[in-house]
């Protein structure tokens, strides 16, 4: 075979560009997945989104359950301790009271009639003194545990809500969040108020009333500003022509004095 005809051969099994045998056009596109970019098929994109979009939206609401579950052990334990605090106040109710009937005795002439039954029973007094006594510390140490436990919790809420936020909303930083504090205080809600606020949902409703109403106040300035640059003041035309040293009504103040005294001066 002559060497023309065997490059027209090899020419004819190429396949043609121009007729769909490969097109010349890339058909991939780029994503962004876990920090990584991937190069797939255009047609797969919308699907890949669409999973990366539900994945996204699975993660949130198990964080939100998540959120749930621990404030509502959080709340389980705050019964449970107000109702073992309901229980342990009764019964300092009662030594306090068994104190009151021991305070009431007349121990000496009581301890002359019988001295024997009235130093047991001092002795029995004393005791339960010093029972009221500790049992009275044991509540407050407790009751004092508690608030700072509930504190500590609060703080991790609070933590835990400020992450979800700087992920779900763009730019969040502590100066963001105290201008919300002062948003909300126009409205009379209290810092401990908003500290009790452990719901990120609630701080982006926040967020998104704030952006509202920013967004108001600068279209009405921008109106403002349009409505005063489109008045203009008028200017008066005289029905005659005014020499070029004349004095014309348009003319700044200063000059139209110092014009009108040339006058003055001539007419002398």
């Amino acid at each position: 075979m002559e060497p023309e005809n065997a490059l027209a051969a090899s020419e004819d099994l190429r396949p043609d560009l121009a007729h769909g045998g490969i097109s010349a056009e890339d058909d991939h596109e780029e994503v962004e997945h876990d920090g990584q970019v991937y190069r797939i098929p255009r047609a797969l994109k919308g699907a890949f989104l669409m999973h990366g979009d539900y994945t996204r939206k699975t993660q949130e609401l198990g964080e939100h359950r998540r959120t749930l579950e621990a404030q509502r052990r959080a709340h389980a334990q705050e019964v449970e301790l107000a109702q073992a605090d309901i229980g342990d106040r009764a019964r300092l109710h009662l030594l306090d009271q068994q104190i009151e009937e021991y305070q009431g005795i007349d121990w000496e002439t009581f301890g002359q009639a019988d001295p024997q039954n009235a130093q047991a029973l001092w002795a029995e007094f004393t005791q339960t003194q010093q029972a009221r006594d500790q049992f009275a510390w044991s509540l407050t140490h407790r009751t004092e545990q508690g608030r700072l436990e509930a504190q500590r919790r609060a703080a991790e809420q609070l933590a835990e809500t400020g992450r979800v936020l700087s992920q779900e909303i763009d730019g969040w930083s502590p100066e963001v969040a105290a201008k919300l504090v002062e948003y909300a205080g126009a409205f009379g809600v209290t810092l401990e108020e908003l500290r009790e606020i452990a719901d990120p949902r609630l701080w982006k409703i926040l967020h998104r009333a704030h952006l509202g109403e920013q967004l108001e106040k600068q279209q009405a300035s921008a109106r403002t500003l349009a409505q005063s640059q489109a008045v203009r003041p008028a200017i008066s035309v005289t029905g005659a022509a005014v020499p070029g040293g004349g004095v014309r009504d348009e003319m700044a103040t200063g000059e139209w004095i110092r014009r009108r005294n040339e006058q003055a001066l001539k007419g002398r």
